[in-house]
This record gives structure tokens, sequence and C-alpha cells, in this order.
């Protein structure tokens, strides 16, 4: 992955560079902020001629012809490119699904309205003589963070080092490295109740994320954000030939999505479930004449292994890798427990990676090193679903208000009366932002937050060991999605009239959990009535395969948890400690998501993370009992 810092003076007309001690300090600092093995980073770095302005990127991916430089020069670029003189360097996140697209982003004027015609998931920052631009696509997991202090603006993929920087550059020259963060506890109350946020507030004090479709333009010592709308979709279901012909784009769109994997002679791994997004992929895939391997987590008799099996079959996918839950010897002879991980390591590494902006109720892995392998998967389909709307069985205006109040105010009954406070003015502002259509804000919110903050975490975790593809968070799919009515999409036809066009026998196979949204309704048509009984639902068909002991911890597992929470005293500016300990001390626990919230925050605070520098203490493992 490649990590990339921006710098610019916040008042160059007093002609001061950036202090030689920031820069110094950011280079020591990014061992620290980085989420990966020291000894792998390589640095490169740019300073504007006066001193004002600079971009310092670090990667811990290896040289090789088909991976982008960290930093393009953008000499010989346009003149009005870079005002008040040629020069700069260019760099970005992720990757552009046509790597000819770096040369029109290195010469462009405006980069924002340049990259909507762009496909691929992506970041971009460009340093300029007098200046920044840190630009974000419409999904935003290719983040940017920003700030202003101690005389700079910053902008930062990793918030931490953004963080981090900005305090050294406050301390002055010559305090102690590293500086002790500042944490920001109050917008904390979303990650009590989702374990993400639903703002744009990060841990850090000072440091905020960059909204989607977004520029962070620095010039001349002065920041402005020029955010542009997202699509404005179409009121309705669309007529039957309009229909036929938006399947058709954006099929063409995935297909495109797919492309850039093509690129990997040694071939490519999709992780395939029995769920709809990767079967979308899956069928992409082979609408476009890409071969692929699959990845499936399982036991036999789960619905994912049974139906990537059967999607295999179908597609003549030849190699099929199924990765079965590793069973401790100790545990074999106890089949009724799971011997679990203990929850202090697994939250130390989920801290280094997300940066305390995810629960470590998150499997969210912790690569060791950069393996130079084309990954996709099947995340961020649930746009094609209507994002929040996807499980909701009522579309009348009250019920959508009433689903906007659950989201914002969720676990009320524990929160303060402070954090409660911010909660409604939270749903205040989506409800009267989205008065006319709370369709459209359920749709919206899901993008901007659960797919932009909550989706972010995970993306950063897999580009840090592999070259991973997400083709639902391709910039020019995901405007092509919100185009579309979020209520057509929330009925599922959509991804149905997909796998139809791309590939017709994976939309007559069983899908997993539960049924077709459509298939809800009653038909009188009896080849419809036909279609739908050769659509059944598969559903885990023994306990341990559909046991997840992250929503179901036992006492055991809960006590190093419980006592951790209690005794962080600012958790109790969030969350009412009656309430609390009650929660605690129930078995089953009632809410065993704000349990692992409220555990990952305490040990944000505690400041432990950022001395886990190598692999996290192994403490053992507890018996969780499946029941």
């Amino acid at each position: 992955m490649r990590f990339y810092l921006a710098l610019a003076a916040a008042a160059p007309r007093e002609r001061a560079p950036i202090p030689r001690h920031v820069t110094a300090a950011a280079r020591i600092l990014a061992d620290l902020a980085l989420p990966v093995p020291e000894a792998s980073l390589r640095h490169r770095a740019w300073t504007s001629p006066d001193g004002t302005a600079a971009l310092l990127c670090w990667t811990n991916e290896p040289e090789h012809p088909d991976l982008p430089e960290p930093l393009t020069d953008l000499a010989g670029a346009a003149r009005a490119a870079t005002p008040g003189g040629t020069g700069g360097v260019l760099g970005h996140t992720g990757y552009l699904a046509d790597p000819g697209d770096l040369e029109a982003l290195r010469t462009t004027t405006g980069i924002g309205p340049l990259l909507d015609r762009t496909g691929g998931a992506f970041g971009v920052f460009r340093a300029l003589p007098h200046g920044f631009d840190a630009v974000t696509s419409i999904s935003r997991t290719d983040p940017v963070y920003h700030g202003e202090g101690g005389g700079l603006h910053v902008a930062a993929n990793r918030a931490l080092l953004a963080h981090l920087v900005l305090r050294a550059a406050e301390n002055g020259e010559g305090a102690p490295l590293p500086p002790a963060p500042v944490y920001d506890v109050p917008p904390m109350q979303a990650l009590v109740r989702h374990g993400f946020y639903i703002t744009d507030d990060t841990p850090f004090a000072g440091i905020r994320a960059l909204g989607e479709r977004a520029a962070l333009e620095v010039r001349d010592g002065k920041a402005q954000v020029i955010s542009r709308d997202l699509p404005t979709p179409e009121p309705a279901r669309p007529g039957r030939r309009r229909r036929a012909r938006t399947v058709d784009e954006l099929a063409d769109a995935l297909v495109a999505a797919v492309e850039p994997v093509r690129r990997h002679p040694e071939g490519v791994s999709l992780s395939l479930t029995g769920g709809r997004d990767s079967r979308v992929i899956a069928a992409a895939l082979h609408a476009a004449g890409i071969g692929f391997r699959a990845t499936t987590r399982g036991v036999d008799d789960h619905p994912d292994v049974v139906l990537a099996r059967r999607i295999c079959a179908a597609l003549g996918v030849g190699d099929h890798r199924v990765l079965r839950p590793r069973i401790p010897p100790e545990q074999a002879a106890d089949p009724a427990f799971v011997l679990a991980e203990h929850p202090r390591p697994r939250t130390l590494r989920l801290l280094r990676m997300t940066e305390g902006m995810n629960s470590a109720f998150e499997d969210v892995i912790a690569p060791h090193a950069f393996v130079p392998e084309a990954r996709l998967s099947g995340s961020g389909g649930e746009a094609l679903r209507g994002g929040w709307l996807k499980d909701q069985a009522d579309l009348s205006h009250p019920a959508l208000i009433d689903r906007l109040r659950t989201i914002t105010l969720a676990q009320s009954p524990m929160m303060t009366p402070e954090a409660e406070a911010d909660g409604e003015a939270l749903f205040e502002s989506f409800r009267t932002a989205y008065a006319d259509d709370p369709a459209l804000a359920l749709d919206h919110l899901y993008l901007r937050y659960r797919t932009g903050r909550w989706l972010t975490g995970s993306r950063t975790a897999t580009l840090c060991g592999y070259r991973y593809y997400h083709p639902f968070l391709d910039h020019r799919v995901l405007g092509a999605v919100h185009r579309l009515s979020p209520r057509w999409r929330w009925s599922e036809e959509l991804v149905l009239r997909l796998l139809e066009r791309l590939a017709p026998p994976l939309a007559r196979m069983p899908v997993a959990d539960h049924p077709w949204r459509f298939d809800h309704r009653r038909v009188l048509n009896p080849l419809h009535r036909r279609a739908r009984r050769r659509r059944p639902v598969l559903r885990a068909a023994s306990t341990v395969g559909g046991f997840d002991w992250r929503r179901r911890p036992g006492p055991d597992y809960v006590a190093p948890m419980r006592e951790r929470i209690l005794d962080t005293p600012e958790l109790f500016r969030l969350v009412d400690r009656a309430a609390t300990e009650r929660i605690l001390t129930q078995d089953p626990t009632p809410r065993p998501g704000q349990v692992w919230n409220l555990y990952t925050i305490a040990l944000l605070l505690s400041g432990e993370w950022l001395a886990s520098r190598g692999a996290a203490p192994d403490e053992g493992r507890i018996g969780v009992p499946i029941r």
C-alpha cells in the first residue's frame, strides 16, 4: 500500500518554509503510525522550491513494472496545472482501471471533475509549488484525513500520521517524539452505537475525514474543500425498455471494472460465498472471459461452501479452495466449545490497522508482507440493494423516518444525556436534509458512512497485503448505481437481472440465508411461481456451521473485556455506568456489539496499541460454548 502525507505552510506570504524539524519528525512518526513492518517501507518525498509545500510517501510495495511509482513527476505538465510555476508530483492510493489515466491526472487543472470519468478505486494526492490537492472518489474508501495547526495544513491517508505531525509542529523543535495523541472522545458516541463513525470525525482531535467526491485544495496558505454532489437518482423503477438498457450499461461497467485483473498472468483469486455480491463479481469475470480461482471459508455443509461449489461448477472454475476453520487439538476433545483468540491481541491488531475507527468485533487481517498477488471480493455490493434500505421491510415515509432514528440513536438506553443529545442532533440534521425522501437518506448515509467509514478499515488491510481489487467500489460503477432509484434497487431485481445478463446459470441457483426480496411479492403468473420455486434459500444445516462466537461470547470471554471497560473512566462520558455494568454481567450479554465497541475504545484510549509495533502478544485462547 502507498501512504501519503501532504504538507503546506498556512502563511506562505511570510515565505516561511515548512520547518525542517516537522518533515524530520514525519519520517520518524511514520514508523509508528503506518500499519506495516518498518523494514518493508520505501520512502519518497518532494518539496517545493521555496519549501512551503511537500508530499511525502511511504510504500511497502516492491518495485515492479506493473505497480505505479509512489510519486510521479509533473514536469512537462501543462503550466496551468501548476499555478505559479511548473513542477510538482502526484501519487494515488488504490488502483486506476486504466493506468493510462495517470497521464490525464498529471496534466489536468481540475482533478475532481476528471476523476468522475476515471475507473478504479483510488484517492489522489498532488503537490504543487504553492500548495497541494487531496481528492476522494465516490466511495472514499481510499480516505483523506486533514487538519490545520502549528502553522501548517496537512492531509494524509492515515489519520494518526496527520495528527501526530500536527502535534509535532505545535510542540516545536526539540520536543520529545512521539507526541502523545489527543483523543476526541465525545464523537466516539457513534463508535459505541455502531462500531464505526456516522460523521466525519476521527478519534484524533483536529483531524477530520474528507467527504466523498471532494477535493481539498490548498493554495498560498488557504484551504478550501470543493465538493461535488452525489448523482441524482431516477425517481422510481424505470420502464421495461429503460430497465433493460440500465442493466446493460451497469453490466458493461462491471465488466470494465474487473478488466484490470487481466493484467495478472499468474491469475486472480476471488473470495466467493453463497451470497449475491461475490456471485455478481464471478459473473462479471465470466462475462469478461477472465479465468479465476475461488476461495471460500467455512465448513462443508455451510451454504457459502455448498453454493460456491455450484457456482464454480457452472462457470467451469476448476480451482476452488475451501478454507475450513482451524480446530486446535485441545478443542477437538470438546466440540461443544470454540476456542477463540483472547480479545486483547485481537483488538490491538485491529487498532493498529484501522486507527480505532472500527470495532474489534470485525475480522480484519494484518498482513506481515506485501504479496503482488491479485485478489477480488464482493465488498461494497450492498449499494446494488439500496444501502441501508436492504433489510427494510416497510418503505412508507414514517417507517423510513423511524429507521433513520434507529440508526442515529441506536442503543439509546445505555447512552449518557450528552451522547444522546449528540445523536439527536445528528438525527435532526439528516431528517431535515432528506425531509422529502428518507429512502434517499438511507441510501446516501450507507454510502457515506457504512461504505466510506466502516469499509475503509478492511480495504486498508487488504491493500497492505495484496493487489486487491474491489469492483463494487469502482468510481464509475458506484456513480452509475447511485443514478438508479434506491427503491428499485431495494427490490433486488437489479441484482438478478445483472446475473441473467452476465452469467444466466447463476441467476437460477439458490441463494444463502434469505430469499430474493422480490420473491416476497404475491405472484400470479405460473411461470414466475415456478421460477421462484427454483430459487430456494439455503441455511446452515448444523450449529457449528452457523455459530458466530463473536455474537455469543460466553462469560469467560467477556470477563477480561468487562474489567478493562469498567477501568476506563473516559467511557462513562459516553455510556451510563450502571447500564453498562448490567450488560456486562448478564449471560448471554444482550448487547455483544456494544461490549466489543466499548472494549475497543478502552484499548484505543489506553495507548497500548501504539506500543504494539510487532506481532500482538499471544495471550492464549478462551473457550466459548456453542449455544
